[in-house]
């Protein structure tokens, strides 16, 4: 599932579109229609507890770690109404089109910066060395925060991802819970220094925000931060992973782009709707409901499988052939009121990339014999090493 999903998920939209998983004890909705229902209909399906699969309370000891910092509140993506309205106004305001937009030459210095880095080698590990950096500084950047510690804010994230997929044994759960306070602890001090010196960041505008009636705490903040964070960089870096290995195994859409830059947002459109940087997102029934032939129950989970729906061949046709230009929009930035907030920053960010690589490279190839793996999680999906040659 991790090397390739879609077989699968073929197969499912063919036989049983909407079938229930009994190891995870909730539904799997396939088809692009399903899922998009479910995603839009926020009144009968809920938010809540939507980014993880594992709905059982952590072993004693993960939990005795975790009791030392936040507590794991409802915030933007795994909230409903009113908190998820209140979390996203300010979210929103923070992250301005005007604000993220004056952003637009530092980010294509930063793309630049990295560039320079490698170039001359004529071979680089991509997603180390460009795919979550560029991301990660703007991100860390926008917020405010120190850029000097984007390493450590990366290996958080990766912590974070653990936790939140209950992956590993006990002991790695709690050396990934340990971090994971260390990073509340972080998100909790920037939050106290913005309250007693607000700066011209995104995150002095979020906290000064929350100061209003009603006011939200630290726990609030944090956990929106967390959020963002992994938002603003884990997922477009599975993106730009996802363009370079499309580039470098296609000669011909690297010379496309190169003659036209201006294709890049259509190129990433497409990368968006073949790669899905988030694979699934899940919700919970408030009410019976029918759908697909099927009855979820109230209290039921669902998992919408946004990889499926980007695949649907009722939708697209030949689902596994990337082609510019597709009529139909693809769901990878979610739909309804969880559409994404970050989706106009990750497709500048996507923009400025490819027109950086475009610029700067004659040819890329996949260095050959490597095996692509992605990082093992049943919700962000991203490549995690991505070998390219000049």
């Amino acid at each position: 599932m991790l090397d390739d999903p879609r077989p699968f998920y073929a197969r499912a939209r063919a036989e049983e579109p909407i079938f229930w998983a009994e190891e995870w004890q909730m539904w799997v909705a396939t088809r692009y229609d399903d899922v998009k229902a479910i995603a839009r209909d926020a009144a009968r399906f809920s938010s809540l507890n939507s980014i993880s699969p594992v709905s059982v309370a952590p072993p004693p000891e993960l939990l005795e770690v975790l009791m030392q910092g936040f507590p794991l509140l409802p915030s933007l993506v795994d909230s409903d109404p009113p908190i998820h309205t209140r979390g996203r106004a300010l979210v929103s305001d923070a992250l301005s089109l005007k604000r993220i937009g004056s952003f637009e030459p530092v980010l294509r210095d930063l793309a630049n910066d990295l560039i320079d880095g490698f170039i001359d080698r004529g071979r680089v590990e991509f997603v180390s060395a460009f795919a979550i950096p560029l991301p990660g500084s703007f991100i860390v950047d926008l917020l405010g925060l120190p850029r000097a510690d984007l390493d450590r804010v990366n290996d958080w994230t990766s912590h974070s991802s653990a936790i939140f997929a209950g992956r590993g044994t006990l002991e790695e759960l709690v050396a990934h819970g340990r971090e994971f306070v260390t990073f509340q602890h972080y998100l909790a001090a920037a939050v106290e220094e913005r309250r007693a010196s607000p700066r011209d960041d995104a995150l002095s505008d979020i906290v000064r925000g929350a100061a209003e009636e009603p006011p939200l705490g630290v726990a609030e903040l944090v956990n929106m931060l967390l959020q963002i964070v992994f938002a603003g960089y884990e997922t477009t870096a599975g993106m730009l992973a996802a363009a370079a290995v499309e580039l470098a195994r296609d000669p011909a859409l690297l010379a496309a782009l190169k003659a036209d830059p201006a294709i890049g947002p259509r190129i990433i459109e497409e990368t968006l709707r073949v790669s899905s940087p988030i694979h699934s997102m899940y919700r919970s029934a408030n009410e019976d409901v029918e759908l697909g032939g099927v009855t979820i129950r109230k209290g039921e989970r669902v998992q919408i499988a946004y990889i499926s729906a980007n695949h649907d061949d009722e939708r697209f046709a030949e689902p596994d052939r990337f082609e510019l230009g597709r009529a139909c929009p693809h769901l990878a930035f979610g739909q309804g009121p969880h559409f994404c907030i970050g989706a106009p920053l990750a497709r500048l960010e996507g923009r400025i990339a490819l027109e950086r690589i475009a610029a700067r490279f004659e040819t890329l190839r996949l260095v050959p014999d490597q095996r692509l793996e992605f990082f093992p999680s049943a919700t962000a999906r991203r490549l995690e090493a991505v070998e390219l040659e000049w």
